[in-house]
C-alpha cells in the first residue's frame, strides 16, 4: 500500500443501463449493448445513449435528482453487502466520498424550466449532493467529500477513500460516483467536440472500443459504489474481502481538453508508479480494464501507454473496455468500471469488449473481442482518464494474494 494499513473492498453496488443491482452486470459480461437511439431530445436530433430504462427510485427519494437516486440505490446495495456480518463502525468513522461530476444536472434544469426564470434551488446544487444524501440516508457522520476530475472522478473518489482508511483517519469509506447527464446541454457539447459516435444503421453497434472503425462513444447513465475498510477490520469480523487495493497513482497531462497526450508517456508513468507502490512487477498483471472511449486518438494513446508500462508482459494481459455495452458514464465511468473489475476478478472472467469485430492491428493488445474469457485474475489494473488530462491507475489483487 502507498501509505499505511491495508485496504480491502467488502461491498459493491451498481446501477447500469441494463438495470439496478449487481445482477445487471450479466449483460456486460455477455457483451450485450444498452446503447440505443434516445427519444427526441430538444435540439439534438438522432442522439444515441445508454439510459437506465427500468429504475424504481429508493423510497423517499422520488423528488431527488436522478443521479442522486442512482447513487443512493447503489450505496444501499453496497452497504448492505458489506454489513452482511458483524460490522457496526462508529458513524463518525465512516467517510463518504461520492462524486457527481456534473452535479444534480437534471433536477436543476427541471427547476429552471418550471420556474421560467433560471433560478433553481442551489441548496442541493453541488457535486457533493449525492455524497451528502448518502451520508444522511445511512446516518453517517464522517467526512463527506466529492472529488470532481471529469471522467476520472470515480477513480479519484476511491483513492481519496482508500487513503483515509489506510492512514487510520476512517475505519470504512463509501466511495464511487453517479451520472445522469442525458440532457441537451451535455449531448450538444460533446457533439460539438466531435467525440460522439454516429448511430449509423445500428445504434447498439455504434460504440466500438479498440476497433479499426471506432468513431466515438455514447453517453450512459448509472452509478458504481464500493465499500472500503481496513484489512484489520475485515479480519476482526470474519468478513471475506472481494478484493484488496494494493496501490494507486494519479497525475495529469493537459495536452488538450478532450485528447490524451498522444505518446502515452504520462499515463505510462502513472501505471508504473501504481505498480511500484503496490510492490508488483508488470508481469503480475493479469487483466486491465481500460478507459477505452472508442475515440480514435485516445484508444491508441492508451494502448501505447499500456505497452510502454508493461513491456513484454503486455502480450499476455487480457484488456477490455466495457463502454460498448453501457456507454460512457462520464464522471461515474471509473467507479462503475471498478465494480465491474472486482466482479471480473470474483468470476475469474475478463468481460468482453462489445462490438469489437475488427480489432485495430495498431493497438497491439488482446482486447477480449465479443466474448468473455475465463482466466485467473490474481491482479487487475483499472485505468482512468478524464477530459482535461486527469488520470489515475488503481491496482487490485485477489483477496488471498500476498
Amino acid at each position: 500500500m502507498p501509505e499505511g494499513q491495508g485496504v480491502v473492498i467488502t461491498g459493491l453496488g451498481l446501477v447500469l443501463p441494463s438495470g439496478a443491482g449487481l445482477a445487471a452486470a450479466d449483460a456486460v459480461f455477455q457483451g450485450r449493448s444498452a446503447v440505443s437511439l434516445l427519444p427526441a431530445i430538444k435540439g439534438i436530433p438522432g442522439a444515441t445513449g445508454a439510459a437506465v430504462r427500468e429504475f424504481r427510485p429508493p423510497k423517499g427519494t422520488e423528488s431527488a435528482d436522478r443521479a442522486v437516486q442512482f447513487a443512493i440505490a447503489a450505496a444501499e446495495e453496497a452497504w448492505a453487502g458489506a454489513r452482511s456480518g458483524r460490522f457496526a463502525p462508529s458513524p463518525e468513522r465512516v467517510a463518504t466520498v461520492v462524486s457527481l461530476s456534473k452535479g444534480p444536472l437534471l433536477a436543476l434544469a427541471g427547476q429552471a424550466e418550471q420556474q421560467g426564470r433560471g433560478m433553481p434551488d442551489w441548496n442541493q446544487a453541488g457535486a457533493d449532493a449525492a455524497a451528502s444524501a448518502i451520508a444522511a440516508r445511512l446516518d453517517l457522520a464522517g467526512p463527506v467529500l466529492a472529488p470532481v476530475t471529469a471522467c476520472a472522478s470515480g477513480g479519484h473518489a476511491l483513492i481519496w477513500g482508500a487513503s483515509l482508511v489506510s492512514r487510520g483517519r476512517a475505519d470504512a469509506a463509501i466511495v464511487g460516483a453517479a451520472e445522469a447527464s442525458l440532457h441537451p446541454l451535455i449531448l450538444g457539447s460533446y457533439r460539438r467536440m466531435g467525440v460522439l459516435a454516429d448511430a449509423g444503421d445500428d445504434a447498439a453497434r455504434s460504440v466500438r472500443p479498440f476497433s479499426a472503425t471506432r468513431r466515438g462513444f455514447a453517453l450512459g447513465e448509472g452509478a458504481g459504489i464500493l465499500v472500503l475498510e481496513s484489512e484489520a477490520s475485515a479480519a476482526r469480523r470474519g468478513a471475506a474481502p472481494l478484493a484488496r487495493i494494493k496501490g494507486w497513482a494519479t497525475g495529469a497531462q493537459a495536452c488538450s481538453l478532450a485528447a490524451m497526450e498522444p505518446t502515452g508517456e504520462a499515463l505510462s508513468h502513472i501505471i508504473t508508479v501504481a505498480l511500484a507502490r503496490a510492490g508488483l512487477a508488470a508481469k503480475a498483471v493479469d487483466y486491465i480494464h481500460a478507459h477505452g472511449t472508442a475515440t480514435p486518438d485516445n484508444d491508441a494513446a492508451e494502448a501505447r501507454a499500456i505497452c510502454r508500462a508493461l513491456g513484454p508482459a503486455a502480450e499476455r494481459v487480457s484488456v477490455s473496455s466495457t463502454k460498448g455495452a453501457h456507454g460512457h458514464l462520464l464522471g461515474a465511468a471509473t467507479a462503475v468500471e471498478l465494480v465491474l473489475t472486482v466482479l471480473a476478478m470474483s468470476r475469474g472472467e475478463a468481460p468482453p469488449t462489445a462490438n469489437l469485430t475488427d480489432p485495430d492491428p495498431a493497438i497491439g493488445l488482446d482486447c477480449t473481442p465479443l466474448v468473455a474469457r475465463r482466466r485467473p485474475m490474481r491482479c487487475a489494473l483499472k485505468i482512468a482518464s478524464g477530459f482535461g488530462g486527469q488520470m489515475a491507475a488503481i491496482v487490485l489483487t485477489a483477496p488471498g494474494e500476498a
